[in-house]
């Protein structure tokens, strides 16, 4: 018993010879990427430049006490335009962090997404959940802003997104393994939010639709919050119904849409779209005249602009609803299928039916 005993520490003995120290670096010594953003540079020999923010460890978090730098390089590629990056810094870099990928606009025009898709979804530190952008009038201005609200560096541009902070229906967000899905998924195209500066803020209230790589469309705030209703089905969000001597305006706190393709030949995309809210301006007694009639008034009103919009969408050749996956789906992506889908696309018809529900005129006191 002694002897097998003495052999097992012999042997636990000699494998921690050949145990490895620990090579990760501590906090102090790693620069925390909360931002990265992606230019044209109108240079032959180095198309890219690459802006990264950087956070500086603090102890203090309060408002305006955000501490952060911003490096720029231009490089032939992505990847080697990070690695010179590092030369500049005395710092590891760390991209665990960093939830924020701006997309510079005449990037997007000349270049497309591919390439830069091509170097995010590879690199294994970076979040499938970071949000993508399109900066304009480029990357560098909206990733070098810096608002005196931040409590840290990069929160102010990330609780743009989502529910975490501001709720904006004007406002897309899309993820990165959303983008990617996109890129590839076949009837389906992506959709980016666009982000600028204003004042010292930014301005998140317009959409790019992108026909896999390149921009082709870009929404107007009044036709992105159209968008993020029929598409996504976000809520609390608005209607206006234009009227003297003042507009009227329901604030949606609910909002449902589905998608149905019928028809053969000649399709015909049918968008369904149910919204509950309360009258948030209108003129006063406006509900005891006409309840049921300004809830049809509004109605159809929000469905032909909805209509006009898709319209206008189909025009441009790119399709960020799906309805190319849903007539896919319904043929199971028969050989041909997608060819056929390609020429009906064209002449698709749309029929927005919509049906407000007015919960009530808010309260008066």
């Amino acid at each position: 018993m002694t002897g097998k005993r003495m052999l097992s520490c012999i042997v636990c003995l000699t494998l921690l010879l050949v145990l490895g120290g620990c090579q990760l670096k501590d906090i102090d010594k790693r620069y925390f990427v909360v931002s990265a953003g992606f230019d044209y540079s109108n240079d032959p020999a180095k198309p890219y430049r690459v802006t990264l923010r950087l956070a500086l460890p603090s102890s203090k978090v309060e408002e305006g006490g955000a501490m952060s730098v911003v490096q720029t390089v231009d490089a032939a590629s992505i990847a080697e335009a990070v690695r010179h990056l590092k030369a500049t810094v005395d710092k590891e870099l760390e991209f665990g962090h960093c939830r924020e990928f701006v997309l510079g606009k005449e990037l997007v025009a000349k270049d497309g997404i591919y390439n830069s898709m091509q170097w995010l979804s590879r690199r294994r530190d970076i979040q499938s959940v970071s949000n993508m952008m399109i900066g304009d009038p480029d990357a560098l201005s909206v990733v070098s802003l810096k608002p005196k609200s931040e409590r840290y560096p990069g929160n102010s541009l990330f609780l743009s997104f989502g529910n975490e902070g501001t709720e904006s229906a004007h406002t897309v967000t899309t993820y990165l393994f959303d983008l990617y899905r996109r890129l590839y998924e076949t009837g389906l195209d992506p959709a980016l939010p666009v982000a600028s500066v204003f004042l010292d803020a930014y301005k998140i209230d317009r959409a790019a639709l992108l026909d896999k790589n390149k921009a082709r469309l870009y929404l107007d705030p009044e036709e992105t919050l159209l968008f993020n209703m029929t598409a996504f089905g976000v809520d609390n969000t608005i209607i206006v119904l234009p009227d003297k001597p003042l507009n009227i305006v329901l604030a949606a706190t609910r909002n449902t849409s589905s998608i149905d393709l019928k028809g053969g030949s000649d399709p015909v995309a049918v968008v369904n779209i149910r919204i509950e809210g309360f009258l948030e301006q209108s003129p006063p007694h406006l509900l005891e005249e006409d309840w049921s009639g300004l809830e049809r008034k509004m109605a159809k009103h929000f469905a032909e602009e909805a209509e006009r919009m898709l319209y206008k969408i189909r025009d441009a050749g790119v399709d960020p609803y799906g309805f190319g996956l849903h007539y896919l789906a319904d043929r199971h992506n028969a050989k041909g299928s997608w060819e056929k889908w390609k020429s009906l696309y064209r002449e698709i018809r749309f029929d927005v039916r919509a049906k407000v529900s007015i919960q009530g005129s808010g309260l008066i006191r």
